[in-house]
């Protein structure tokens, strides 16, 4: 027939309704934002080949410059509306650095004068649209609520009362609608995932995770808002995730996610606020500043975002979430990078964390977090027994002192001096002091409940260790830093086999987690499965390398278990590596008291009393010293540490 047009398309249980511009699920309106039907639409029309990108944008947005990040946001919503499986693609394919493919088979229903899909519902329907635009142009966001009625061809078939009923009940569901979407909208936690680029080739990743590290500082100062840790969310900082995934698996209500170019002297942001439940977009917004403006684009998106969520903010709270640190960029971009490599938590990449931190304390003397980082790389470094604890020492609590004559109110200065006062000085009462003060200005921070439970235990205030480690672990459920140390204090705690169940749970969000191999071989050696124990711990040695404490704990259960031998291997492999770099007298000791060597181990743990190694401060706990106990030398030792009177 002549002159016939395309008016349907029909693929599995949906239609699509050109004339009317509508989807349908089974005979049912699926509400779409005009930009997102329109994508679904030009792939559609194109099923089965490949549509690229920039095709596919042009047809989307004609005339109209956008990021590639709009159309990324596009396909996720599609995906999400035709229920389209993390794994499974049964209908849109990604066709890599090209574009995608709309792959399910489409019939074409032609036009031969019956009536529209629309018409053919007897019943009235009234479709609220939430259409988030994001205007290239502009940097706020536009609400836009798209309101569909009867067709064109019955709209005025109707009794003018009935037209009056339906505009009331669409200005009824219209300001149903604001209020619900209106800042005050009820979401409690919140994650920022690490920005993307903008063009995947172009990467500046410590950027892109500076950006996301930043925004989490500005908003963990806010008690009504709960934010998940970097160290959660650095794991989706890898172009493609779905970040609506991501959100479920972090458990929050709201994430940011937004993608990040550099180009020279400036810088592109695009960032969206999705709600986690259903998808909505409850803020969005572009940025397009010179690189030396990037606190205004962080001040604006923090504003902004916080605005959508939390209206009735203080004073005071508006102020927290715009603080700037530093004025200076040189500064705040040797920062980023700091923290960067301090998150790798790497022998190489603390070095290099205090390189940047350090470089960023000079162009800026009262850079008060570029302080902070450069504690907690020293604190980290002597962890690793990378360096002598005397050293580490001195410059972890120098830099932490400084932060807080600097700013007394960041919460992360205070925790540093805390964990320094617990972990070198053994000063107990003003460990306690810092910890409760940084928990006061931050309630929800939970590295300083992380902290502070491994210090409850050194007191031998078990419950209270249970109950700060298990507050760090509410505020940040997939924390692998949070969940390793649950499994820290179950160690310490003697419960063994709730150990290796915490471990096996951490070992579920990231298998190469090494400390939670490493305690689960420390556990598994305490019930004397020494073949389970040594295969958990060469795990844990082949991720931590170089870790002189694993290769002690070997060392120690190959003794424990009869095999002397292989005991003293270690022993002389352990000595090689002293002549290399710094080993904890600790460690040696550990070995030769699974020898059954007492001499020899008090000689090891009076050099570590010399060194004032941090791990003395669980020596009253630690079971592989338990053959110790009635030897009056070893209640010298705690006495003189400080853990008996």
């Amino acid at each position: 027939m002549e002159g016939q047009t395309i008016s349907c398309y029909q693929f599995g249980s949906f239609r699509i309704d050109r004339r009317e511009r509508l989807l349908l699920h089974d005979g049912e309106p699926v509400s779409l934002p005009p930009k997102v039907y329109d994508t679904l639409l030009a792939l559609v029309e194109h099923g089965g080949h490949v549509v690229e990108k920039e095709e596919l944008m042009r047809a989307v947005w004609p005339d109209t410059f956008v990021e590639e990040a709009n159309l990324t946001v596009n396909i996720s919503a599609l995906r999400k509306v035709l229920g389209e499986g993390e794994s499974e693609r049964q209908y849109i394919e990604t066709v890599p650095r090209r574009g995608y493919r709309f792959v399910l088979p489409v019939t074409e229903v032609k036009n031969d004068s019956a009536v529209s899909l629309a018409e053919e519902d007897a019943k009235p329907r009234l479709v609220l649209e939430d259409e988030r635009k994001v205007d290239a142009t502009k940097e706020e966001s536009t609400h836009l609520t798209g309101l569909h009625a009867l067709p064109r061809s019955r709209r005025w078939d109707l009794p003018i009362i009935g037209i009056s009923v339906l505009v009331g009940l669409g200005v009824i569901a219209y300001y149903t609608w604001v209020k619900r979407a209106a800042p005050g909208l009820k979401v409690r936690s919140i994650a920022v995932l690490p920005f993307k680029p903008l063009v995947a080739d172009n990467r500046d990743e410590p950027l892109e995770m500076g950006m996301c590290d930043a925004l989490i500082t500005r908003l963990s100062g806010l008690n009504q808002l709960i934010v998940r840790s970097t160290s959660s969310v650095v794991q989706y900082n890898k172009p493609g995730q779905d970040p609506l995934a991501a959100g479920r698996v972090l458990g929050v209500d709201a994430l940011l996610e937004g993608y990040v170019q550099r180009s020279a002297d400036k810088i592109r942001v695009t960032a969206q606020l999705l709600s986690v439940t259903d998808g909505r977009h409850l803020w969005s917004g572009q940025f397009n500043e010179n690189f030396t403006d990037i606190f205004a684009v962080e001040d604006s998106i923090s504003r902004q975002m916080v605005e959508a969520l939390l209206p009735n903010l203080t004073g005071e709270e508006r102020r927290r979430v715009t603080k700037h640190y530093t004025e200076n960029i040189e500064a705040y971009e040797l920062y980023l990078r700091g923290r960067y490599f301090l998150d790798k938590r790497t022998s190489e990449g603390l070095k290099k964390s205090i390189e940047y931190f350090q470089q960023a304390t000079e162009r800026d003397p009262r850079y008060a977090l570029a302080f902070v980082g450069l504690a907690d790389s020293y604190v980290q470094l002597e962890v690793r027994a990378d360096m002598r604890p005397l050293d580490s020492s001195q410059k972890a609590r120098a830099a932490a002192m400084r932060a807080l004559e600097i700013d007394d109110t960041i919460a992360e200065a205070h925790a540093s001096l805390a964990n320094i006062k617990y972990w070198y000085d053994w000063d107990w009462a003003g460990a306690e002091s810092e910890f409760r003060r940084a928990i006061e200005l931050s309630p929800n921070y939970p590295v300083s409940h992380q902290l502070y439970a491994p210090y409850l235990i050194t007191m031998g205030r078990q419950q209270e260790a249970f109950s700060e480690i298990q507050q760090a672990r509410a505020l940040d459920p997939i924390s692998l830093p949070v969940n390793t140390q649950v499994a820290r204090i179950l160690y310490f705690s003697r419960k063994y086999d709730e150990a290796i169940e915490q471990c096996r749970k951490t070992l579920e969000i990231d298998p190469n987690r090494g400390g939670a191999h490493l305690f689960m071989g420390r556990s598994y050696k305490e019930k004397r499965m020494y073949q389970d124990a040594l295969t958990e711990l060469e795990k844990a040695r082949d991720l931590l390398k170089g870790s002189a404490e694993v290769l002690s704990l070997i060392g120690y259960t190959y003794a424990v278990s009869g095999r002397r031998l292989e005991a003293q291997n270690v022993l002389a492999e352990l000595h090689r590596l002293s002549k290399q770099r710094y080993v904890s007298p600790y460690h040696m000791a550990m070995v030769y008291a699974g020898l059954g060597e007492r001499d020899t181990t008090f000689i090891w743990l009076e050099k570590a009393y010399g060194d004032r190694e941090g791990r003395l401060t669980i020596l009253k706990f630690a079971p592989e010293f338990d053959r110790l106990r009635s030897d009056p030398r070893y209640e010298d030792l705690l006495r003189r540490v400080g853990l008996t009177p």
